[in-house]
């Protein structure tokens, strides 16, 4: 039987005893033994709930009879730790609780109550038979548990050290509540900041953050957290301040994410099992590395993968036969408010980091990432870089100092968000005309005069006073990236020849006969400012001819060599070199 790839799944139960694919990460589970209270930071759709949930399954005493078939063929199973099924185990989930901001304080901390109230229901009927001894004592604590979270918590705790026992708790998704109330009150003061009275001092929030504290020299034997970004714990103050930061530690770097072996053995694994499977293996492994690869959470670290969107592609692959459409779901996405959040209000700042950003696709950063920052320091934009970092959008490079743009994907998001931020927007013009004509015909001539009228000049003319060629490099390959079919064109910015590095490459993959017919490109753009001469503007766009011309060599000889070179805003000239 074919197995299945597990998109959208975070039942680890059913993952490891069905016919599934899973890249085994239980080994980590000895590990984060060591550490009392760890919170574990990673970006959207890294897998943190499939996490929890293996963690439930691990230490759940009810789960004990199924230990041998969830974890058997599997690395904690072969080398399983004395606490295996040991705990009563609680998870609170909070990814939905972002909903909740828009409400106002009090509806807002009844939902949080029924919310974990709903959790410690379902946790006592999951216990109903270790509980019986205390029959009396779970029926009249059902009664009072939508009163109060923290209340209500305090009670389970009281009842399971009583019958001797300990609670293991994960909290997945803490911040997703504060982090959404934080982007709502970014711009208000501290007398009208919800987001900063319910994590201040005698805030319900807070409160129940302090009473888990309080019960951890009891009850409850560890605390277990996923999340997004520091700033909740940090405003919390001494609320939680036992918790271990282990999003930069060297040991837990690959604890979420596919490492590079761990994808060769997957794809050798699903090749095995999909031989009809149309693409090459090598070709697939190649598109994954440029669309998903090239996180590294840490300064030593492997680069990983994104572990679900590696399982989108492959899932499509397997059971369409093709790349999916889209090659990031909106899932992945964070909001635009979120990235306006993360730049906080020094906008001089943010505008000198998004520029930056934009043309390198990376940034320097001459002091260490902070662990730990608050919502003050968000809003005055000292932390702008740590924030990207950890919203995934940045990430460690192989250059001291330096973070840069992972992947094809986030790239893309990046320039969507940046010009979001700088309030730029392009829209109308018949993108299918010019980039039709491009796939049908091969215009390229098309294409770029196209790009240029329907998109450039779309751009207010005082923009073009300071911007360079990263600019036109970006809003090309955007409109290229959202426009070309990924399974028939492989594109790819800032393209390594043997010669150089062209601006964009652009070629139809071997065999594909849905293209509407071959295309092999190197594009080089260049650009003067809105006032050069035309002596200027024609000598730069002769330099551009030799550069581009340049770059058929060797494997590349038989591409098609386009410059392009713009005038601001007010002209463009382009010209596909005729073969030598």
């Amino acid at each position: 039987m074919k197995r299945m790839l597990p998109y959208g799944s975070s039942n680890f139960e059913e993952i490891a005893t069905g016919e599934y694919f899973y890249v085994d990460k239980t080994g980590f589970i000895e590990r984060l033994e060591r550490v009392k209270f760890p919170v574990f930071l990673r970006p959207r759709r890294f897998g943190k709930s499939l996490l929890a949930e293996m963690l439930r399954c691990y230490y759940d005493l009810r789960m004990a009879a199924r230990f041998e078939a969830v974890f058997g063929g599997l690395d904690a199973g072969r080398a399983p730790t004395p606490s295996r099924n040991r705990f009563y185990f609680l998870k609170l989930d909070f990814s939905g609780m972002y909903a909740y901001a828009e409400m106002d304080e009090r509806e807002l901390k009844r939902s949080f109550d029924r919310h974990v109230a709903g959790a410690l229901l379902g946790f006592l009927h999951h216990y109903r038979h270790e509980l019986a001894e205390a029959a009396s004592d779970v029926e009249r604590l059902k009664g009072a548990l939508h009163e109060d979270a923290a209340s209500a918590m305090g009670a389970v705790c009281e009842l399971v050290a009583g019958l001797g026992g300990q609670i293991y708790l994960a909290i997945d998704e803490y911040d997703s509540l504060a982090n959404a109330l934080a982007v709502r009150y970014r711009h208000s003061g501290r007398d009208d900041n919800m987001y900063l009275r319910i994590l201040g001092r005698g805030g319900f929030f807070r409160n129940f953050f302090e009473l888990l504290k309080a019960q951890t020299g009891s009850a409850i034997h560890q605390i277990y957290m996923t999340g997004i970004l520091p700033i909740t714990i940090s405003d919390m103050k001494s609320g939680f301040n036992i918790a271990s930061w282990v999003q930069l530690d060297e040991r837990f770097s690959s604890l979420l994410g596919i490492t590079g072996p761990e994808l060769d053995c997957l794809l050798d694994e699903v090749y095995s099992d999909y031989p009809e499977i149309p693409h090459g293996k090598a070709e697939v492994a190649e598109t994954l590395r440029n669309y998903y690869d090239g996180y590294r959470f840490t300064k030593r670290g492997p680069h990983v993968y994104n572990p679900m969107m590696v399982l989108y592609f492959l899932d499509s692959l397997s059971g369409q036969g093709s790349f999916p459409d889209i090659l990031a779901d909106n899932n992945l996405r964070i909001s635009y408010q979120q990235i306006a959040f993360l730049f906080g209000q020094n906008l001089a700042r943010a505008s000198e980091i998004i520029t930056e950003i934009a043309d390198k696709k990376a940034y320097d950063i001459f002091t260490p990432l902070k662990i730990s920052f608050d919502m003050v320091d968000f809003k005055e934009g000292n932390h702008i870089a740590e924030g990207l970092f950890y919203a995934g959008i940045l990430t460690h490079s192989d250059q001291v100092n330096t973070l840069r743009v992972p992947n094809l994907v986030t790239y893309d998001f990046a320039l969507d968000y940046f010009n979001k931020l700088r309030d730029f927007h392009y829209q109308g013009g018949d993108y299918a005309l010019w980039v039709g004509a491009y796939k049908r015909q091969g215009d390229a001539v098309a294409l770029v005069e196209g790009f240029f009228r329907d998109v450039v000049q779309k751009y207010p003319g005082q923009f073009f006073s300071g911007v360079n060629e990263s600019f036109y490099h970006g809003l090309f390959f955007q409109v290229l990236y959202n426009h070309t079919e990924k399974d028939i064109y492989e594109l790819l910015p800032e393209y390594n020849l043997a010669r150089g590095r062209a601006d964009i490459m652009l070629r139809t993959y071997p065999g594909q006969s849905y293209a509407p017919m071959p295309l092999h490109d190197l594009f080089e753009l260049k650009q003067v400012p809105k006032e050069a001469s035309d002596a200027r503007f024609e000598a730069r766009f002769e330099e551009c001819r030799r550069q581009v011309a340049a770059y058929r060599s060797g494997d590349h000889a038989h591409f098609r060599a386009i410059a392009v070179c713009f005038r601001g805003n007010t002209d463009v000239k382009v010209e596909i070199l005729p073969q030598p």
